[in-house]
């Protein structure tokens, strides 16, 4: 991805499709009770500028010709990065990169840290679909999870952000958390309907090291497995219901509005990924960069791991095609798969084959790993 020593000769540019590029905010006002990604609770304007900086540089140096389709901006909190800043690196990232007229831009945002201002200037600058982190409407759930937002900072949110003229907008939300039942996941998700979002991303909270339920998970009431499957399917009910396409096993969408970034990675095309703890998938290889800021920070340039990361087999490929491809309703081509698998995944109302492609079932999605398990070579 950086300069001649990323691009050793002869070795194929991969994906013809274009390019997409993520961006990672590793800054937020507060770290939230159950968030495992790189992130560190520090706003400074100093350190902030030092981060823009460092972005700047390693996008400049970044040694890829081919068309950007996608640009996502995420974290961490990009909102707290502040719309100058954002709008700087936007447009340094058009500087360098050919970026496609009807490219996907994306700006994850928390409610309480954004206003119409904001949006007006994301939105001037070109980006034009914004992520916003609702994961519930119920506000003791939200003071459980650690969030610096209410409710009603949501619903503002999307007021001011229409207003600015953003109509491409995908809410977050969890399930399966401490003290949640059926009845406040169902207002949380009828609430999120009626705020009308063209796309929903809906996540079952894992409990992972590091994080502050991890540290209390003892003292900690979490739904039972059969509550949670529960949960899950009243989401899947109630998207069809509004509306809803379930085109991920996490992801509904009004038609059209597929997230096309996120595609991007489930389909195995390539994209760069930028700051700490970023990740990649470029010229067959995956790698990622550093998750030290302060190590990033003092050598953008040599902050991934590219020249160790060995190149991605046929095998691992194939591996890849399955795992990724079967968690979209999109599917794979049937050949991938041993016959005798798919056929018997079939009778048993786990997957469906359309033509000369399989899908995974709303009920093999509820047990997609085991599914996808028994179809890997």
């Amino acid at each position: 991805m950086m300069t001649n020593e990323m691009n050793p000769a002869g070795i194929s540019r991969g994906d013809p499709e274009g390019v997409s590029v993520y961006y990672h905010f590793p800054f937020c006002v507060r770290k939230c009770n159950y968030c495992a990604f790189y992130s560190v609770a520090k706003t400074e304007d100093a350190l902030l500028d030092a981060y823009l900086q460092a972005l700047c540089l390693q996008t400049r140096a970044a040694d890829e010709h081919r068309e950007v389709v996608s640009v996502y901006f995420g974290g961490g909190t990009p909102s707290v990065f502040g719309a100058e800043r954002l709008c700087r690196l936007l447009a340094v990232i058009r500087e360098k990169f050919s970026l496609s007229p009807d490219a996907e831009v994306t700006v994850e945002v928390n409610p309480a840290t954004a206003d119409e201002a904001f949006f007006r200037a994301l939105h001037d600058a070109g980006c034009n679909r914004l992520s916003v982190g609702m994961q519930s409407s119920d506000d003791e759930e939200l003071r459980r999870l650690g969030r610096i937002h209410t409710f009603r900072d949501v619903q503002t949110c999307l007021a001011d952000a229409r207003k600015a003229g953003f109509d491409d907008i995908s809410l977050d939300l969890l399930f399966a958390l401490p003290g949640q039942t059926a009845e406040t996941f169902r207002r949380s998700l009828l609430d999120a309907f009626a705020l009308a979002p063209t796309h929903l991303s809906v996540y079952s909270l894992q409990l992972e090291e590091g994080t502050a339920f991890y540290r209390h998970r003892q003292t900690l009431s979490f739904p039972s497995e059969d509550e949670e499957e529960a949960q899950y399917d009243l989401l899947c009910g109630l998207a069809a219901e509004h509306g809803y396409e379930h085109y991920e096993i996490s992801s509904f969408a009004r038609e059209g509005h597929y997230a096309r970034h996120n595609l991007r990675y489930w389909q195995r095309g390539e994209y760069l990924g930028f700051g700490p703890a970023a990740h990649s998938h470029w010229n067959g290889r995956r790698f990622s960069n550093t998750a030290d800021l302060k190590a990033y920070l003092a050598n953008p340039l040599g902050a991934n791991d590219y020249a160790a990361a060995e190149r991605i087999s046929e095998a691992e490929a194939l591996e890849e095609e399955i795992l990724l491809g079967l968690r979209t309703s999109f599917g794979i081509p049937a050949y991938l798969a041993p016959r005798e698998r798919v056929e018997r995944l079939c009778g048993l109302g786990l997957l469906v084959q359309n033509g000369d492609r399989i899908s995974l079932t709303e009920r093999g999605w509820r047990v997609s790993n085991a599914v996808i398990g028994q179809l890997l070579p």
